[in-house]
C-alpha cells in the first residue's frame, strides 16, 4: 500500500482554482437552461403553437428561430418529449445533477419500471463509465432479431470499390480482432518494402507479398511496432483502410502468436458466478455469447471475485503479454484513468514504482493511454492502492475509486487507509 499524505500533493495556482470554478458553475446554469428549454419545447409542441409563428412544425420553428441545424431541433423535440415521461430524471436534470449527455444516454435505456435504477447509478457514475455500465442492457422497443446484418460491395463507374455493412457482435469482434492484426501486418510490410526498394539489385522482382508476409509474421515479439501503428486499440481514420488491406494479404498466411500483438484476439471475461462478457465490445448480451464461445477461436479468463488472473511477482519488471491481455480484459480494453476512452497508445503503469519494490502483479498494474501516462509521471494524476481499491486523485481535488475493479466513481471525499492514520474509526483515541 502506498502512503501519500494530502498535504504533499501539488495544489493548483489561485488563477488555475478559479477558472475550474467558473467553468463548473457555468456548466451547472447551462444544464438547468437546457432542462428548462426542453420542458417549454414540449409545452409548446404539445399545444401546436409552431402554426400560429408560421412553421409547420416544432422543428422547423426551432431552426427558424434558434438558428441550429435540422438535426439539433428534432434532438430537443425528441428528448424533451421523452422527457416528460420521467419526472425522476427531470427533476434531476433540472437541478443540474445530471447533464444533457446523460440524459440523453439513459433515454435510451429508460422504462417507467427500471427510471429510479438509472438514475441512482448515473448519479454515482462518471459518462463514460456509466456507457459501460449500461451496456448489453435491453433498449426499449428494439427487435434484436429484426437487425439486418449484412456486407454489401459496390464496383464504381470509375474502378473504385465501396464498401459498408453492419455486423453481430459476436462477428464484429472477430473482424475488429483482424483489423488489429492487419494494422501491425500492413505497417511491418510497409517497412520491408521500402528495405526492398533500396536495394541496388533486381532482387526486389522477385520479391514476393507472401515472402514480406512471412517475414513479417516472423519477427520476435519483443519487437516494437512502427509508430504509425498502436499495439493497442481499433485502428483509426486512414489506417483502417491500411489495416483492411494488410488483413487482406494476410489471408494466405497465419501469424503464429497472434497474443504478441495485444488486441488483435477475441476475448471474453467470465466470471464465477456465470456471466460473460466481450470486454472491447461490451455491447454484446451474454446469451449471445454461448455459440461464441463454443465454436470460435478466442481466449476465455475465469476471473475471482477479485477480477485477477495472472501474477508474476519481481521477476520481470515489464508485464508480459499474458498479463497485458488480462489488464486489457479487466479495464475494458482502454485507459485505466477515469473518463478517459483512449484504448491506442496503452503503457502499463505500475502503482507502487517497481524501482520501490512494487511488484509486477496484476493487483500493481493499471493500463494507462501514454497522455494519462504522462499526467502521473509529471505529479498531475496519482494513482494509489487502498488495499482492493484504486485512488485515482486529480491535482483539482478531484477523485475517483475503483473498488475491487469495478468501475471508477467519482468520490471526492474519500480517503485511503493511509490518509486516515491508520484508522477509519473516528471515535478511536490515540
Amino acid at each position: 500500500m502506498t502512503t501519500v499524505l494530502a498535504g504533499e500533493r501539488p495544489q493548483l495556482s489561485a488563477l488555475a482554482e478559479r477558472l475550474c470554478s467558473t467553468i463548473a458553475d457555468a456548466h451547472t446554469r447551462m444544464t438547468t437552461s437546457k432542462a428548462e428549454l426542453l420542458a417549454a419545447v414540449r409545452m409548446f409542441d404539445q399545444h401546436g403553437f409552431a402554426a400560429e409563428t408560421g412553421a409547420r412544425t416544432t422543428a422547423q420553428f426551432l431552426t427558424r428561430r434558434l438558428e441550429i441545424s435540422n438535426s439539433t431541433a428534432h434532438e430537443y423535440v425528441h428528448v424533451a418529449h421523452r422527457l416528460g415521461q420521467f419526472p425522476y430524471l427531470e427533476q434531476h436534470f433540472a437541478e443540474a445533477a445530471l447533464s444533457y449527455s446523460v440524459v440523453r444516454l439513459l433515454l435510451k435505456y429508460m422504462t417507467k419500471e427500471n427510471e429510479r435504477e438509472l438514475v441512482d447509478l448515473a448519479l454515482d457514475l462518471g459518462y463514460h463509465a456509466l456507457e459501460v455500465a449500461l451496456s448489453g442492457r435491453d433498449r426499449p422497443g428494439e427487435d434484436e432479431h429484426a437487425r439486418e446484418y449484412y456486407m454489401r460491395v459496390h464496383p464504381q463507374d470509375n474502378g473504385d470499390i465501396t464498401v459498408h455493412g453492419r455486423f453481430n457482435a459476436s462477428d464484429g469482434a472477430a473482424f475488429m480482432a483482424a483489423l488489429k492484426l492487419g494494422e501491425i501486418a500492413f505497417y511491418e510490410m510497409e517497412d520491408k518494402l521500402e528495405s526492398a526498394l533500396r536495394r541496388d539489385d533486381d532482387s526486389i522482382a522477385d520479391y514476393s507479398v507472401d515472402e514480406m508476409l512471412g517475414e513479417v509474421l516472423d519477427v520476435e515479439p519483443a519487437k516494437p511496432s512502427k509508430k504509425t501503428a498502436s499495439g493497442y486499440g481499433l485502428p483509426v481514420g486512414r489506417m483502417l483502410l491500411d489495416s483492411f488491406m494488410g488483413m487482406v494479404h494476410s489471408m494466405r498466411t497465419r501469424p503464429k502468436n497472434a497474443l504478441t500483438t495485444p488486441g488483435a484476439h477475441v476475448n471474453v471475461l467470465m466470471t464465477t458466478d456465470g456471466r460473460a462478457h466481450m470486454p472491447n465490445n461490451v455491447g454484446a448480451r451474454s446469451e449471445t455469447l454461448a455459440n461464441l464461445i463454443a465454436n470460435a477461436d478466442l481466449r476465455v479468463s475465469t476471473v475471482d471475485d477479485t477480477g485477477l488472473i495472472i501474477n508474476t511477482g519481481r521477476r520481470f519488471r515489464l508485464a508480459n503479454a499474458g498479463q497485458v491481455n488480462a489488464l486489457l480484459a479487466m479495464w475494458g480494453g482502454q485507459c485505466a484513468a477515469p473518463e478517459c476512452t483512449h484504448s491506442r497508445f496503452i503503457e502499463i503503469h505500475h502503482i507502487k514504482e517497481w524501482a520501490d519494490g512494487g511488484m509486477t502483479d496484476l493487483e500493481n498494474l493499471l493500463p494507462l493511454c501514454s497522455s494519462c501516462h504522462s499526467l502521473v509521471t509529471d505529479g498531475y494524476l496519482e494513482t494509489v492502492k487502498d488495499g482492493a481499491d484504486v485512488h485515482f486523485i486529480y491535482m483539482d481535488g478531484t477523485r475517483y475509486v475503483s473498488e475491487n475493479y469495478s468501475l471508477p466513481r467519482r468520490q471526492d471525499d474519500a480517503m485511503t487507509w493511509a490518509e486516515c492514520g491508520g484508522s477509519f474509526d473516528d471515535d478511536e483515541t490515540a
